[in-house]
């Protein structure tokens, strides 16, 4: 079979990957440098796209030092670290907060394309961009109207900022001190783990054995690079089933509801692109609240699907497949035996493991840099760029 809107996008995300992989060297410098200031007493703060500060911030994998910058805020020390990031060049929402830690001697650090026009400018004190090789506008699909859809920023982005935060963790150890990472709160009970390490920037203790420049990177990149080859190989038939539905349903006028769940994921709906495939996007916890949900809204020739986490949450899709609707579930857990059973649940497996967070740290008790959002969302975006190519979109 040809390749089609789905093997584009994943193919876009593979071309990410290449890029990063070839600019490692030059990530490492900025990570060495972010990470001198964080051992001198600096403070980690991220900024630009909300979805991308939600990413990084209390998140499986994650640094627990990260912290949201306060808009406008410019009481910054010469040895904080901002992390930025920006969907488009005509979007500022990295731009105030850019120019406002550009106001002291902090060092920021910005996610773009590398069509950005901060790249033709001059270079600014403080100020260190890190190329992203998705277009200026990285909406794929060209729409009827002369509009486009289907953005390939975020997953982009958020293996670009991961990729730095594995190297950053590289430079830290290279000076003899281990960041603290969190847990997945679904694997520590109690939140144990969570309490004493929130907030927390390094781990006391002896030195952690340190790394060599650039393996946390590369290592990192590799596993992004095998869970997207593993959908490209593995699920491409499930993805146009899914899109399948999709078309289907809004043929015959039925609901097509997205349900996002994590901490990016969610902030995708209403983004510049957003494929107009879509009738409902709840903004629901997973579990009774969002089957109630289901019971009042859907009905037979209905599709819901299920941007999830680690719980395949069976109950959900049993409640929606009973109602009639079909069901589209995209979880690192696959169903049980009873529920694949079902015709109308459809499984798209985004490869990524069960820790969520997939780096190892020689001598450290959990795993950096979290898969989720950028499998999870590269399949949610192949499946709404079949959707939308084969006409199941609303254009506004």
């Amino acid at each position: 079979m040809l390749a089609g809107p789905a093997e584009d996008y994943v193919d876009a995300q593979l071309r990410v990957v290449k890029g990063l992989e070839a600019r490692v060297p030059a990530l490492t410098r900025i990570a060495d440098e972010a990470a001198a200031r964080l051992l001198a007493g600096g403070r980690l703060y991220l900024a630009g796209e909300r979805g991308m500060v939600l990413e990084l911030l209390g998140r499986a994998g994650g640094l627990c030092a990260a912290k949201p910058l306060a808009p406008g805020k410019t009481l910054l020390g010469e040895n904080d670290v901002v992390i930025l990031s920006s969907y488009a060049p005509q979007d500022d929402s990295a731009g105030s907060a850019w120019d406002a830690a550009g106001k002291t001697q902090a060092l920021r650090v910005l996610f773009v394309s590398r069509r950005h026009p901060v790249f033709e400018s001059p270079p600014v004190a403080g100020g260190r961009a890190v190329a992203v090789d998705i277009p200026a506008d990285s909406r794929l699909l060209a729409l009827p109207s002369g509009g486009r859809a289907v953005p390939a920023a975020a997953p982009a982005i958020a293996t670009a900022q991961w990729t730095f935060v594995a190297e950053l963790i590289g430079g830290c150890r290279r000076r003899g001190k281990q960041l603290a990472v969190y847990l997945s709160i679904h694997l520590d009970e109690g939140r144990k783990r969570y309490n004493r390490t929130k907030g927390l920037v390094f781990e006391p203790g002896p030195a952690p054995q340190p790394v060599a420049a650039g393996r946390f990177a590369k290592e990192f990149l590799g596993h992004v690079r095998t869970s997207l080859e593993a959908i490209r190989r593995d699920e491409m038939d499930r993805i146009r089933k899914a899109a399948a539905r999709i078309r289907e349903a809004k043929a015959a006028g039925g609901k097509v509801v997205r349900h996002m769940h994590g901490h990016l994921p969610p902030q995708e709906v209403g983004v510049a692109g957003d494929p107009g495939c879509f009738t409902h996007s709840p903004r629901l916890r997973p579990g009774e609240k969002a089957i109630a949900w289901m019971r009042g809204n859907l009905g037979k020739g209905d599709v819901y699907l299920f941007v999830g986490y680690q719980q395949n949450q069976d109950t959900m899709a049993a409640a929606a497949n009973a109602l009639g609707a079909r069901t589209v579930f995209l979880t690192s857990l696959a169903p049980s035996a009873e529920q694949a059973k079902s015709p109308r649940h459809l499984y798209v497996n985004p490869h990524w493991p069960l820790t969520d967070a997939c780096l190892e740290l020689p001598g450290y008790d959990v795993r950096a840099c979290p898969l989720s959002a950028i499998c999870g969302l590269t399949c949610y975006y192949a499946i709404a760029a079949e959707a939308v190519a084969g006409g199941a979109v609303d254009e506004r």
